[in-house]
């Protein structure tokens, strides 16, 4: 069976804290809100409190967040806003962290805040630091540590998470470095926008990996970020296909494509079993209509009983 989570990212709280009610009425799996300095995002840790007191069954967490820098999260404030949503939440929290892209405008995106972006190489360093500093505070350890983040001496948390020793660490990452990485410290990975044959040759990379860290597949966890496009009916769908082209400016044959759930329900079941096949365990969607409710619902009562 694959869970099936719900991905959102807003400045509108009143349409958020709608679309949040539903998902977790209509029994979706996870619900993740974005964080960072993005035009289209809140505070990420301030909406996954709200996140947190809106649901009562659903896991949440951010889509992703971002360790590579002091300034963009020092693990013991990580740590300790991840301790707050974890109990605010009644331990539903997963800490889900992201690597980073290597294009120059993400980087001018943090930089032009005075944030160092620093090259892939260093930020898996620091997030692997991250991690470390993150699950000792959790455990109650006193942490020392010399690097990016230091001097820590001798630092402590309290309380602790609900969650023990923590809530689960996920790491969002596509390339062969970050995907050792996730294999060697994460409770779960997430690709993006990939097409089920591509994930199952990154799942059987990932499997490799696990073996020679000494860890068994079912350790991690697998997730695939996609778009949704869905349609009562075959023409009601291919009319919201056309519309979203338009929106994102892609052609017919964008890669995009190849990972967009799309299509009537029956449709959109089959492409989830590719998905299942291929080595997910969980898919993290964002419908195509989002404020709207539209797809949500018809997906919560067509799709989600058949996988």
């Amino acid at each position: 069976m694959i869970a099936i989570g719900v991905q959102t990212w807003s400045t509108d709280v009143r349409a958020l804290a709608r679309y949040w009610r539903a998902a977790d009425a209509l029994g979706y799996a996870r619900i993740t809100y974005g964080d960072g300095l993005f035009g289209f995002t809140h505070d990420g840790f301030t909406l996954l409190g709200a996140l947190a007191v809106l649901t009562g069954r659903a896991r949440i967490g951010p889509a992703v967040t971002y360790a590579f820098d002091r300034a963009a999260h020092h693990p013991a404030w990580l740590a300790k806003r991840a301790v707050a949503v974890d109990h605010l939440s009644g331990g539903r929290l997963d800490l889900r962290l992201g690597v980073g892209a290597g294009d120059a405008a993400t980087a001018a995106g943090w930089t032009c805040h005075g944030i160092e972006y620093p090259g892939a190489r260093t930020r898996l360093v620091r997030l692997e630091a991250a991690i470390g500093i993150v699950r000792a505070l959790w455990r109650g350890e006193a942490v020392d540590h010399d690097g990016a983040f230091g001097p820590l001496r001798g630092a402590r948390l309290a309380p602790p998470p609900v969650q023990r020793p923590g809530p689960p660490v996920w790491v969002s990452a596509m390339g062969p470095a970050a995907l050792a990485l996730a294999a060697r410290l994460a409770d779960g990975w997430e690709a993006s926008y990939v097409a089920p044959e591509p994930l199952a040759a990154r799942c059987h990379a990932l499997d490799a990996l696990l073996d020679g860290y000494g860890r068994a597949p079912g350790d991690v966890r697998r997730s695939v970020e996609v778009d949704v496009v869905l349609g009562r009916t075959p023409r009601a769908a291919a009319a919201a296909l056309a519309r979203f082209r338009a929106t994102r400016g892609i052609g017919a044959e964008h890669p995009l494509l190849g990972s967009v759930l799309a299509g009537p329900p029956e449709a959109v079941v089959e492409r989830i079993a590719a998905y299942a096949k291929a080595g997910a365990t969980d898919l993290m969607l964002g419908f195509a209509d989002f404020p709207e409710t539209a797809m949500l619902e018809t997906f919560a009562a067509r799709v989600l009983p058949w996988v």
